[in-house]
């Protein structure tokens, strides 16, 4: 049942003919923090990404700025690296240390639901809800991802698109709640525009916000090479 439920999200937007459109991206990824009590936004962090199918496997480059600091980490399908104002970084510096997770991250956000059919990736079905929707459980096995953390997808009878996605962090019991919005295509790729995150009060405190996105654009490897 989990496995017919993520196909059929899947078939909605295309079949995985769809992400095999993508060889290579670029797009910004704007982290929205919000006040929750106010409903204000607090502060933004834009980060500028790069990622490719590459010979030696999923690459990807993230630029941001932190205060004055101009940070570029990132891997190259091998190796991670991480420069900040020029100089490079090693194991210790946590933008070095977080690099493959992050280059991980940004290419398997955006291609999310084809990523659930990856490898190591396991679907469970916990049967229905209160309200008679179908959960959808995913964990991931061995050297897939740095954190052992557990996703939730809740879907309607009838609607292809999940209503909407949890995750429960390693080492943590509460279950946070998303909701995906403003669902765009460019040159016929899907992804999903905004990713918005609520407390247990259901009320906004971060949303991921996908913009400038350019499919297939002419990328140099090089770019993916750090020091």
């Amino acid at each position: 049942m989990a496995e017919a439920l993520v196909d059929g999200w899947i078939e909605a937007l295309g079949g995985m003919e769809t992400y095999w459109k993508l060889r290579s991206a670029r797009y910004t990824l704007t982290t929205e923090i919000w006040d929750p009590d106010s409903g204000r936004l607090r502060r933004t962090r834009p980060r500028y990404v790069t990622i490719a199918r590459l010979e030696t496997g999923e690459a990807a480059r993230i630029e941001r700025w932190e205060g004055n600091d101009f940070i570029q980490h990132g891997f190259d399908g091998v190796r991670e690296w991480a420069v900040m104002n020029g100089e490079t970084l090693g194991p210790g510096d946590k933008d070095y240390d977080e690099a493959r997770y992050v280059s991980g991250d940004v290419f398997y956000w955006i291609g999310l639901p084809f990523k659930l059919k990856d490898p190591g990736v396991f679907l469970h079905y916990d049967g229905t809800d209160d309200e008679g929707r179908h959960q959808v459980r995913v964990t991931f096995g061995q050297g897939v991802g740095d954190h052992n953390d557990t996703w939730f997808y809740v879907f309607e009878e009838g609607r292809a698109m999940p209503v909407s996605i949890g995750y429960r962090e390693e080492g943590r019991q509460n279950i946070s709640r998303t909701y995906w919005e403003d669902v765009q295509e460019v040159d016929g790729y899907i992804f999903t525009g905004r990713r918005v995150h609520v407390n247990a009060e259901g009320k906004i405190w971060k949303v991921l916000v996908t913009t400038d996105f350019v499919l297939n654009p002419a990328v140099d490897p090089a770019v993916f090479r750090g020091p």
